[in-house]
């Protein structure tokens, strides 16, 4: 391939991808707020169990241990 071909490759690649890209059902400010909630009391609750569970196992191995 030459550089013609090679930016007519790209060219090609770039209007398939706006193509493509006008297809896509994007979600509104609503859900993508509610999501992000979820998301993060889901990571403060992971956070805290996991940390839980570090404290625990820590003072299993300290009384083994001891």
């Amino acid at each position: 391939l030459g550089v013609k071909g090679k930016i007519d490759r790209a060219r090609e690649f770039y209007e398939q991808a706006r193509v493509e890209l006008k297809k896509i059902t994007w979600p509104t400010r609503k859900e993508t707020v509610n999501t992000g909630v979820a998301v993060l009391i889901l990571v403060v609750v992971m956070a805290l169990f996991l940390g839980l569970v570090d404290l625990g196992l820590a003072r299993l191995i300290e009384f083994i241990l001891a």
